[in-house]
């Protein structure tokens, strides 16, 4: 399985490249995305979205495919779309949706083991600042989106939990990190909030005198 640390949309890397071997009904443009023994995972670009700033990219419109190894069988499993409104991500607990409404798919990372139907958990940053994550299995037509806002840290070493972080405010002010652990069905098992006292402790930016006096710490 491949994994990457995020932080962020600067931390969001592709862990992609060109398969060694050719696969029967993958696109020849497609980039490998996530393999394991049984299955390896695709994106192709389909089409690219405006570009809202110089030193921004254009989102890119990509199909999901996968290759069984064994049934030595291509299978396209979604096509993303562009003009899905994300601040619906905003959410404070999983949920279901249209796995066709997933704006674009920046990584992936197979969470199923080989045994099992295909399962992926993809990500994507198409407002340039969060980080939305989605489970998506094979054959299904609904994604789950993670109530998550900086993507997947990593595996839990026992119960292949998937360890996914996000970021809340002060108080006073700046930011904080959330660390939270997540079955494969969207079910969240424990979430910790990485909280400095020396922070935490500090009046409210709404303090009278904290804005009289702009003390702000940060």
């Amino acid at each position: 399985m491949l994994s990457v640390i995020l932080a962020g949309c600067n931390g969001l890397k592709n862990e992609e490249g060109k398969p060694e071997e050719s696969y029967d009904g993958i696109p020849s443009t497609a980039k490998l995305m996530a393999e394991d023994s049984h299955y390896a995972v695709f994106t192709n670009v389909e089409a690219y979205g405006e570009q809202i700033a110089d030193d921004w990219l254009a989102l890119e419109q990509v199909s999901l495919w996968a290759y069984d190894k064994q049934e030595q069988k291509a299978e396209k499993m979604m096509l993303s779309h562009l003009n899905t409104r994300g601040d619906r991500y905003d959410a404070t607990e999983s949920f279901s949706m249209p796995a066709d409404s997933i704006p674009t798919i920046q990584s992936v990372h197979i969470i199923s083991f080989p045994n099992e139907p295909l399962t992926v958990l993809v990500e994507e940053c198409s407002d340039y600042r969060n980080v939305n994550s989605f489970i998506v299995e094979q054959g299904k037509a609904e994604a789950i989106c993670l109530p998550t806002s900086q993507g997947f840290v990593g595996f839990s070493a026992e119960e292949h939990l998937l360890i996914m972080q996000s970021y809340d405010y002060y108080r006073c002010g700046g930011r904080y990190d959330r660390i939270e652990a997540f079955d494969r069905t969207g079910k969240r098992i424990c979430s910790m909030d990485a909280k400095l006292e020396r922070y935490d402790k500090l009046p409210s930016l709404e303090d009278d005198d904290l804005l009289e006096k702009n003390q702000s710490p940060f």
